[in-house]
């Protein structure tokens, strides 16, 4: 099947089908799937399947492996970054007793301890999951807030020296 005509989701390249595309090992997608860094999908027999979104994800991942010298902790703590409470309806009582929003130990997807808005879903279905994350895009994921605005306050207690502590 033509990648053209697969559903971005939708989950019907096999790891082996993924293995071949990134030019690496299976082990090595398990080991990113271990490490919390892509979610497939699972049969009821316990197949993997992935998508072109996780293609992309792991081709993303491969990129700043072999040619910006991360490691896979690095890539962990980069991903912890995303802002996912802009994604859920904002910061509320439940995002801040949440550890991703206080602590950067990895993906919110990869966080079994979360909020109740997080409980509820589908790791694999949430809108902060399926963030068009590419290594020219994570950067305006992580620091777009500033772009539409949201931390403006900030910036311009930095200009005017109001607040030290930032």
């Amino acid at each position: 099947m033509p990648e053209s005509n697969i559903g971005k989701y939708e989950a019907v390249l096999t790891i082996g089908t993924v293995a071949q595309k990134l030019g690496v090992a299976v082990q090595t997608v398990r080991m990113y799937e271990n490490e919390g860094l892509v979610l497939p999908h699972k049969t009821n027999s316990g197949r993997r399947l992935y998508s072109m979104h996780d293609l992309e994800r792991l081709r993303c991942i491969r990129e700043m492996i072999v040619d910006h010298g991360m490691n896979i902790s690095g890539i962990k703590r980069m991903f912890s970054l995303i802002p996912c409470w802009d994604y859920m309806g904002g910061v509320d009582d439940d995002c801040l007793s949440c550890p991703v929003y206080s602590e950067a130990i990895g993906p919110c997807w990869n966080v079994r301890d979360v909020g109740e808005k997080c409980i509820r879903a589908t790791c694999r279905e949430c809108d902060v999951y399926r963030l068009d994350v590419s290594c020219h895009t994570i950067k305006n994921i992580v620091f777009g807030r500033v772009a539409e605005g949201k931390i403006d306050k900030h910036k311009s207690l930095l200009k005017t020296g109001e607040e030290k502590s930032l």
